[in-house]
């Protein structure tokens, strides 16, 4: 297995391939996109200032230290949806960081998007964002139709539901899983809203059970009280009020535990989260990542990664409580 690592700034780059980055992903602003579009629409998921390349002379100097490490590159246009009248743009920009950036793949959610590039046939290969909700067989064969090579999972599957799809897929098509840092409350693939404002999921909301559902709710959680069980929910989603271990390393969503699960299925690629995040912060997720890692490609079995990723995270009070894990058992 690989892991993907997120990349917002050039000085990034030797460190994360210095530290076991097999591929980088990433996202650049425009200047054409936001002479009409502003930075009210942004061109991925992410802000254009802190958690993109300023621009593609910016990629080119990251894909050309990437690829002397023999690393791979991606660059990300996956918003949930585009203006029909943009098309035209984000399709000359990606030619632009295909044939003078070289790099290696676009990540990508829409539709019409994801089509018109199947269109071009640029000599790229198509990663499909998790944006685009892809959760089963069925979907993955559709996908694969339409030429995309990789298929990033959502966050919210359980693990019969990814060991499924990988076996039924793996000689045709690569699937790559969240390993850390930042967690959703809903499915991020069925969210029609944007980051703009800030995530209004991570809000601290005054949270009431509908009248309808409050005794049922009631008999599930006879000795809790809803919304503060909701709201600890989201401490832990918000990479736990975006803390840290005494080690360093970050506190937050993974799925470090199921490593050696993935390994022997056959999953391609872990990505950690966090294009927005400090330096700091993404070299001791790479280093936690790559801890993990190393038990996984010494042959370690599934039960000893386990154990070498919970050691590791030295949190036991959060590990057990379960509202860390990504892809749950059930």
């Amino acid at each position: 297995m690989k892991i993907a690592a997120p990349v917002s700034h050039l000085e990034e780059t030797e460190m994360l391939l210095q530290l076991g980055a097999d591929e980088l992903y990433g996202g650049v602003s425009a200047p054409e996109w936001e002479k009409v579009y502003g930075r009210g629409l942004w061109i991925n998921r992410r802000s254009p200032i802190n958690a993109n390349l300023l621009s593609i002379e910016e990629v080119l100097q990251v894909t050309a230290l990437a690829h002397a490490k023999a690393a791979s590159v991606y660059i990300t246009f996956n918003s949930p949806f585009y203006p029909q009248d943009s098309l035209n743009t984000i399709l000359a920009l990606c030619e632009k960081l295909v044939r003078y950036a070289h790099i290696d793949g676009l990540i990508l959610a829409d539709m019409n998007l994801l089509i018109a590039i199947s269109r071009e046939k640029l000599p790229v290969r198509i990663h499909l964002s998790s944006l685009a909700a892809c959760i089963n067989s069925e979907s993955v064969a559709y996908y694969h139709l339409l030429g995309v090579n990789r298929v990033i999972l959502p966050r919210h599957l359980i693990l019969s539901e990814i060991e499924s799809m990988v076996k039924n897929w793996a000689s045709k098509m690569e699937f790559e899983v969240f390993a850390i840092n930042d967690g959703c409350c809903f499915e991020e693939g069925f969210c029609q809203t944007s980051h703009v404002p800030g995530p209004f999921c991570m809000t601290d909301w005054a949270v009431s059970p509908f009248p309808t559902r409050k005794q049922e709710i009631a008999n599930s959680h006879p000795n809790e009280e809803y919304p503060d069980d909701f709201r600890e929910f989201l401490w832990y989603q918000n990479n736990c009020g975006c803390t840290f271990q005494t080690e360093g390393f970050p506190n937050g969503p993974c799925s470090l535990c199921w490593f050696g699960k993935f390994r022997d299925w056959g999953v391609h690629s872990v990505k950690i989260v966090g294009r927005e995040a400090s330096f700091y912060r993404k070299m001791r997720s790479l280093q936690l990542v790559r801890e993990v890692m190393n038990a996984v490609r010494s042959g370690l079995p599934r039960a000893s990664v386990a154990e070498t990723a919970k050691k590791l995270r030295n949190t036991p009070q959060f590990c057990d409580k379960g509202y860390m894990c990504y892809f749950r058992e059930y």
